[in-house]
């Protein structure tokens, strides 16, 4: 609630940008900043522009008592000192998603980063004394549902939902936690049928 002044602010004070979509089918819309809880981002077509709209953004901070953490911000404008500089190598987190200086998603660095992130948690589940139906559960909650957050935030093709199936299970055949000769499918059962159930990650690319 605190922020809706600043986003009526930026909408009054600066020009928006007509901001297109893939399907021709969902409708266009305008804007020069998006907010999600208190993460922000302005966008602008000139550099003087968004210089302005952060001196505003800057000025509303102070007068509320809020501040920016320069350490998780960055910017494309190198004559911002607010904050890091974008490269087009590094990059910046949006949302917790990995972008480049044009707002593009890295997405291969933030696939591999899940992927990294997702097969630690396995890997240390792995290690405790929990029973097979505590631990298939710890998985799921613990450990697979990390890709929950980026369905929708960054686009998976169904193949890559069937490679991310393929490394959990070879993951978890190393770990010993599913026989290579056992049929995969046992993985995939309702925990009322067996004792095993993995969510299967290429059905939430319908």
């Amino acid at each position: 609630m605190a922020m809706d002044p600043l986003s009526r602010m930026l909408n009054s004070m600066f020009p928006k940008l007509e901001i297109s979509r893939e399907d021709p089918n969902m409708l266009t819309y305008s804007t020069n900043h998006f907010f999600f809880i208190d993460d922000l981002k302005i966008v602008a077509l000139k550099e003087d522009v968004l210089v302005k709209m952060m001196e505003a953004v800057n000025g509303f901070f102070e007068s509320v008592g809020l501040e920016m953490n320069s350490e998780k911000s960055a910017s494309n404008v190198e004559s911002l000192s607010c904050c890091e500089t974008v490269d087009g190598i590094n990059g910046y987190r949006y949302l917790g998603v990995l972008e480049d200086g044009g707002s593009n998603v890295l997405k291969n660095k933030v696939m591999d980063s899940i992927l990294e992130n997702v097969k630690k948690r396995i890997t240390m589940l792995s290690k405790t004394n929990l029973n097979a139906v505590n631990l298939f559960r710890g998985i799921n909650e613990y450990a697979l549902s990390l890709y929950n957050y980026y369905i929708g935030l960054i686009n998976i093709e169904p193949y890559e939902f069937d490679e991310i199936d393929q490394q959990i299970r070879r993951l978890l055949t190393t770990l010993k936690l599913h026989l290579q000769p056992a049929n995969k499918e046992r993985l995939y059962l309702d925990r009322k049928t067996l004792e095993e159930d993995l969510p299967q990650f290429h059905s939430k690319a319908n």
